[in-house]
């Protein structure tokens, strides 16, 4: 069974949400990065906000540091984030010999979550981010608490895929980082300026040091991930046929226009969860930034839903 919200209902949830939101203020935050054991690799982190501790799980070659900084302020006004790089990306190391999956990023998830001493936290999974939170909630289900995944994909032969153009020009190593953000927001003006317009902050926030100016991702780093994204994961139909298994709580949201994870994979993994709530939103693969008033509105209204954490 899935819920599923149409337009409307996600602008009266907005809304609402907005109307007993704390008013803004000037953010004088400044990002605190420390690091934690975690397996054979150091994770780097830092935490903001208060409240329920919400675990930012980002994509593909994405640092701690490519969150839009208007999500993540509205998030924060209700949660205790805890933003990390994965194995190998900005500030995090990485073991000399290969282990870059899926799995195994979702492994490090867990160990992150456990070596904080985080109770059941809730998680938030974005693009790459949103696989390995599904491998998350597979593997280690009663480490996490509710699940919200955006720009999803299943696995396997089940997934549809991007097309060539798009992935080649994700993997391609000369397009640089604000090429690969343009891929994520819809071609037309409105997405390009938003594109434009969450560059300058990303890039802004990490100069000012609300968030760590951390950007680099090697090029090995980027071939490991690629190959766990695509080879791997494609080749993978485990975890299709486990979303059936899935006890926590799990919002799935996605973009309508979104070019590197069509939306219709949110369909299809909503479809196989038990009881999944499923969300679109005006906007491509980076939707969540583009309506982020909308979207941390929805999230609110699913973590806070007095639903217990499992049946």
């Amino acid at each position: 069974m899935t819920r599923v919200f149409t337009r409307g209902l996600l602008v009266l949830t907005a809304l609402a949400a907005c109307a007993f939101a704390s008013p803004s203020r000037a953010d004088d935050f400044k990002a605190d990065v420390k690091f934690v054991q975690v397996g054979d690799v150091k994770l780097a982190y830092y935490m903001r906000g208060e409240g329920k501790p919400l675990v930012m799980v980002n994509g593909f070659v994405s640092t701690m540091s490519l969150w839009d900084p208007r999500l993540i302020a509205e998030l924060a006004k209700t949660h205790q984030l805890i933003m990390f790089d994965n194995r190998g990306v900005g500030m995090s190391t990485d073991s000399a010999e290969n282990k870059t999956t899926i799995p195994q990023m979702a492994d490090d998830a867990a160990g992150l979550i456990q070596a904080l001493g985080l109770k059941q936290p809730d998680v938030l999974g974005w693009s790459m981010g949103a696989r390995i939170t599904q491998q998350l909630v597979i593997r280690h289900p009663d480490v996490v608490g509710k699940v919200v995944i955006a720009a999803p994909n299943p696995g396997g032969s089940h997934s549809i895929p991007a097309s060539k153009d798009v992935e080649d020009k994700l993997n391609d190593p000369n397009l640089p980082l604000e090429g690969k953000i343009g891929l994520a927001f819809p071609v037309d003006a409105g997405g390009v300026k938003a594109g434009e317009e969450v560059f300058t902050a990303i890039m802004e926030n990490g100069k000012q040091g609300v968030a760590p100016n951390d950007f680099d991702v090697s090029k090995e780093t980027t071939e490991r991930q690629d190959t766990a994204r695509t080879t791997l994961w494609s080749a993978d139909e485990t975890n299709f046929e486990n979303l059936k298994n899935i006890k926590n709580p799990m919002l799935v949201t996605a973009g309508r226009f979104d070019v590197i994870d069509p939306p219709v994979n949110a369909q299809l993994i909503a479809d196989q969860i038990p009881f999944a709530w499923l969300a679109y939103f005006d906007g491509g693969h980076a939707f969540l930034f583009q309506q982020y008033a909308q979207f941390a509105a929805t999230v609110n209204a699913f973590l806070l839903d007095p639903a217990p954490t499992t049946p």
